[in-house]
């Protein structure tokens, strides 16, 4: 298994050469980073398997991408409104919904990805939402918005749900952390060896 950040809060996720477009294209949305142009590039030089949304908001959900991805490989999108699917190439894909953090009303689905191994992929969901996902198989990964590990509790509540590995996204860009945001992750996660926060680009390997 492998991902690949390819936006603010999205990876690309291949398991058994299966792949995943995990709110993987987005626009700017301060003071967020977008898709840079070579990685939206080399998406759309190979269309993943599989795309999917946790919801629309800019700085997860790319309205264009999502149209071409559908007209160019006649393939739907999944989105927060889907429910159980199968991945293209036999994944099981199961959507949940999840609160959005700060926004209890807004649509938005966390999805477990299941093939050899599993992920819990979050979007921007509330870390209390955590807790009502506990009847579900523990995964391989987890990968959560930086909300899920920016307290001391908040680490706990992400380490009770058993997975080997976690990854955090949606950091701001550190120039424009005007909240100290990566301080108070970056304190609450240092001793914590399976917690990785990936760079834009950058590769991890299980």
């Amino acid at each position: 298994m492998k991902i690949k950040r390819t936006a603010n809060a999205g990876v690309l996720l291949t398991i058994s050469g299966e792949t995943f477009l995990l709110d993987g294209v987005c626009g700017e949305v301060y003071p967020y980073m977008k898709t840079p142009q070579h990685i939206r590039e080399e998406i759309e030089k190979n269309y993943p398997d599989n795309v999917l949304f946790t919801h629309y908001h800019d700085d997860h959900y790319d309205k264009a991408f999502a149209k071409d991805y559908e007209l160019k490989t006649l393939r739907s999108v999944i989105g927060p409104e889907s429910q159980f699917v199968k991945g293209t190439n036999g994944a099981q894909i199961i959507s949940v919904p999840t609160r959005h953090i700060g926004k209890s009303d807004f649509p938005h689905v966390s999805f477990i990805i299941k093939k050899e191994e599993s992920v819990w992929f979050m979007g921007d969901v509330s870390a209390l939402a955590l807790k009502e996902m506990k009847n579900y198989e523990k995964p391989d990964v987890l990968i959560v918005p930086y909300a899920c590990v920016n307290t001391l509790s908040s680490v706990k509540n992400v380490k009770a749900v058993g997975a080997k590995t976690i990854v955090v996204l949606h950091l701001p860009e550190r120039e424009k952390d005007e909240y100290k945001l990566w301080d108070a992750v970056e304190k609450c996660t240092e001793n914590e060896e399976n917690i990785f926060i990936p760079e834009m680009g950058e590769i991890i390997k299980f």
